[in-house]
C-alpha cells in the first residue's frame, strides 16, 4: 500500500511536470529563438569540452614535470653528501692539517 502511494506520488508529479512542459511548448511560438538557443547550447557545449580537453593535456604535461622535478631531486639526495658525514669528514681533515702542522714544527 506504501509503495502504491510512493507511485501516486511519483506519476502525480510526472503529470504536473508534464503539463508545465506542454505549457511551456505552446507558449514558444519563437521557432527562430529556440533554435538559436540551441544553436548556442550546442556551440557552448563544444566550446567546454574543446577547453576541456586542453586543460586535460596541460594537466597531464604538468604532472609529467613534476614527475620529472621529482626525479630530479632524488637523484640530488642520492648524490649529495649528508650534513653529518660532510661535517666528520671536515673534522678528520682538521685534524690530519693539525697533525701534519705539528709534525713540521717537530722537524724544525
Amino acid at each position: 500500500m506504501a509503495a502504491d502511494m510512493g507511485r501516486r506520488l511519483e506519476v502525480g508529479e510526472l503529470l504536473s511536470f508534464t503539463d508545465e512542459l506542454v505549457g511551456v511548448l505552446r507558449g514558444s511560438d519563437d521557432a527562430v529563438a529556440n533554435a538559436q538557443a540551441v544553436a548556442g547550447a550546442r556551440g557552448l557545449r563544444s566550446a567546454c569540452r574543446s577547453e576541456s580537453d586542453d586543460l586535460e593535456l596541460q594537466l597531464r604535461d604538468y604532472r609529467e614535470k613534476v614527475h620529472f622535478c621529482k626525479e630530479k631531486i632524488d637523484k640530488a639526495k642520492a648524490e649529495t653528501v649528508a650534513d653529518d658525514e660532510l661535517n666528520a669528514m671536515q673534522n678528520e681533515m682538521e685534524e690530519k692539517l693539525e697533525e701534519e702542522k705539528q709534525l713540521r714544527q717537530d722537524l724544525r
